[in-house]
């Protein structure tokens, strides 16, 4: 462990981590370097599978796409076509699987959308991520990548940003176009992905039950 940190900066970070929201829609204003730099650094030191990636140095790397470029549009094409694949399967489990059908209707409606349109606000977005993590062994990648996106988001929220999950970038992972368009190594990494920029609005609150109900001192 590092300095000690005062009670005050204890406070701060419970402030950041409680205003933590998901944020849906974004205004176009480009981002500067100046403002997504501190939070891709905020990814860089996120936890990863040491054993895994033989603490290679470039392990992980982060893609920046600004907002109304050609490849964010590649990138939602390439969204709408999986899931419209995704919408087949998921139908056909819903016919076959009676608590799919009574639990999936939410599901469903959000895969039609991204076969008519992509992924929500991602052709408005200021500026789109990914992360992509190497592949090793043991195979710990998408928990490592987990760790990135909770470091951004509070990072982001810290800096009055807003943050979205983009977390269908994960369906991409075998995708040799993507890979291409990235100009990465073909197969070696997992990807994930986030969306951020100025919200429109502001998010509503967050709820959760009282944590006294949730603990079991044993």
């Amino acid at each position: 462990m590092g300095r000690r940190f005062t009670e005050n900066e204890s406070k701060i970070l419970d402030s950041i981590i409680l205003n933590r929201r998901s944020v849906r829609s974004f205004k176009k204003d480009p981002l500067s370097k100046e403002l997504i730099t501190p939070i891709l650094n905020a990814g860089l030191w996120a936890p990863f599978a040491g054993l895994a990636v033989s603490l290679n140095e470039e392990f992980r790397k982060f893609y920046v796409i600004p907002g109304g470029s050609e490849i964010l549009v590649r990138i939602n094409d390439m969204i709408k076509e999986f899931a419209k694949g995704m919408l087949v399967q998921f139908e056909k489990q819903m016919k076959e699987n009676p608590f799919i059908q009574e639990k999936g209707h939410n599901f469903h409606m959000r895969l039609t959308g991204m076969v008519n349109a992509g992924a929500i606000g991602l052709l408005e977005a200021s500026c789109l991520i990914i992360v992509a993590e190497k592949k090793g062994m043991p195979p710990a990648e998408k928990q490592s990548l987990a760790h990135v996106m909770e470091n951004m988001w509070l990072k982001a929220v810290s800096s009055n940003l807003g943050f979205r999950l983009l977390s269908v970038v994960e369906s991409l992972n075998e995708s040799k176009e993507f890979y291409e368009i990235l100009g990465a190594e073909y197969g070696r990494f997992a990807f994930n992905g986030c969306i951020i920029g100025y919200p429109q609005s502001e998010p509503p609150e967050g709820k959760r039950a009282n944590i006294q109900d949730l603990v079991k001192w044993l």
